[in-house]
């Protein structure tokens, strides 16, 4: 037998000693073996993984230390009288016998003349593969689905030399083994997906996704004996088409929503909406990053609405815009277009935020900003065609910004300050590249803005839209 691997996790005991009489020939030590057999058949062989037992004697001395060797490979010395041996089977075999052999050495040097040996019966264990998949919250999928999946051997994970993932009906492909992550984004064909490992491309054109309907990722690994693991199978989630180059994201409850909805349609830009809940879980992804990078990366044009709520992750609770600042600046970097209308508060700490959207920052002071039923946010820009815009009611415990190094102030609030409440009055924030608007930023929610016999909200997003997108 070849290629044989020996790992001998040495375990120290004490060999016994006896005063050498050295008036008389030395006589060779003996040695055995714990047991003498180990008889199993079929799928009762052991596992390459084997613990095994030794002693020696000697009549006129002591055992100085053992010599240990599988198969014919090279002899180990050891003073141990046990050890753990795991045994790697040759590639392509499913089974195989090894012989262990053990020589006992006494303090003179003499060995043994007939070692102790044991031949042990190995079978290859098939691997184990597991998918994450009870993590997949309802709805949350979209076009991008991010898993989480993990294998094992019990003959050493080192012999798992290959795994394939396929999507429902599909071809198996091959993943790499040491990357954990799994993000399948559909394409806008509906039949086709990428596949992404930790974020990085794997597979541009996956067949087997269906759009609009269920769908199921299959698991399985080989190890190097040729057997294949069990498959493990995802639990299902529901894949919506691609319909539109702009992607609206409403973190608020679903009847503000309704209310960016309403504005959306009269404008008549088409859109994809993706309403997220922190409570119910609905359109949360299972993985926050890289799913939602890869997902707004579809889009051409993004509209951000969120509050002061904070969601899961990473076992915890955040504000959705620290959440996402990694997947913003990944997708400006790649070109895309972003509108944000975010609630802040002051004592929320932007520091994960900062410069990422068009802000450095967020002005906090005693007492409080108000903007009243008759004030309005104004364009800094006297020229400007953008609208004056004014609150359907009081808006209560405004948080001015300030504008990061590379962007502008954009529109200021006529604000009523109170108890003493110091500060600038920028609510709104604009950058530009190559003379291109790609961020705005308000820091009041645009659904407070729905007067309807006046400019509102919906008037705001047309001229963003329009004009500075």
């Amino acid at each position: 037998m070849r290629n044989w691997l020996l790992l001998i996790v040495v375990l120290l005991s004490v060999v016994g000693c006896k005063k050498p009489q050295s008036e008389v020939d030395n006589l060779p030590p003996e040695t055995t073996i714990a047991i003498d057999s180990i008889q199993r058949t079929g799928e009762l062989r052991l596992n390459a993984n084997v613990h095994l037992h030794w002693y020696g004697s000697d009549a006129d001395g002591f055992i100085d230390y053992f010599k240990v060797k599988v198969n014919e490979g090279v002899e180990l010395e050891t003073t141990s009288t046990d050890s753990v041996f795991t045994f790697v089977i040759d590639a392509g075999l499913d089974s195989s016998d090894v012989r262990i052999q053990v020589t006992a050495v006494d303090h003179l040097g003499a060995e043994d003349p007939t070692p102790a040996y044991l031949w042990v019966p190995l079978k290859n264990a098939a691997p184990t593969c597991q998918i994450d998949a009870d993590n997949i919250a309802p709805d949350s999928a979209k076009i991008v689905l991010t898993l989480r999946w993990d294998a094992d051997d019990i003959d050493g994970d080192e012999t798992i030399v290959e795994a394939e993932v396929r999507l429902n009906n599909g071809p198996w492909t091959g993943i790499d083994l040491g990357q954990g992550l799994l993000s399948f984004s559909l394409q806008p064909n509906g039949t086709n997906a990428s596949l992404f490992q930790n974020g990085f491309l794997v597979d541009s054109s996956m067949i087997g996704a269906v759009a609009n309907d269920e769908n199921v990722v299959y698991l399985r690994v080989k190890d190097w004996a040729g057997a294949y693991s069990d498959v493990d199978t995802s639990s299902s989630f529901y894949w919506s088409s691609k319909l539109a180059p702009m992607l609206v994201l409403n973190s608020q409850p679903s009847y503000i929503g309704a209310q960016y909805k309403s504005w959306l349609d009269t404008i008549g830009d088409p859109y994809d909406f993706v309403q997220m809940d922190a409570i119910t879980g609905v359109g949360i992804p299972s993985y926050w990053n890289p799913t939602m990078r890869l997902l707004l990366e579809q889009y051409d044009r993004v509209l951000l609405f969120t509050d002061a709520t904070q969601f899961p992750n990473n076992g915890g609770s955040d504000y959705l815009l620290n959440i996402l600042a990694p997947s913003v600046q990944a997708y400006v970097q790649f070109g895309g277009k972003i509108f944000t209308s975010a609630q802040l508060t002051g004592s929320m700490d932007m520091t994960a935020i900062n410069d990422v959207y068009p802000v450095s920052g967020s002005i906090s002071s005693v007492g409080q900003a108000r903007l009243t039923n008759d004030s309005a946010m104004v364009p800094l820009n006297s020229l400007s065609i953008a609208p004056i815009i004014s609150p359907k009611n009081i808006v209560l415990g405004v948080t001015p910004v300030v504008p990061a190094a590379d962007a502008n102030a954009y529109y200021n609030a006529q604000l009523t300050k109170i108890a003493g409440w110091t500060g600038d009055n920028t609510v709104g924030t604009i950058r530009e590249r190559n003379g291109e608007v790609y961020e705005v930023f308000f820091s009041i929610p645009l659904h407070q803005f729905s007067r309807t016999n006046s400019l509102n909200g919906g008037d705001l997003l047309e001229h963003i839209l329009l004009n500075e997108f």
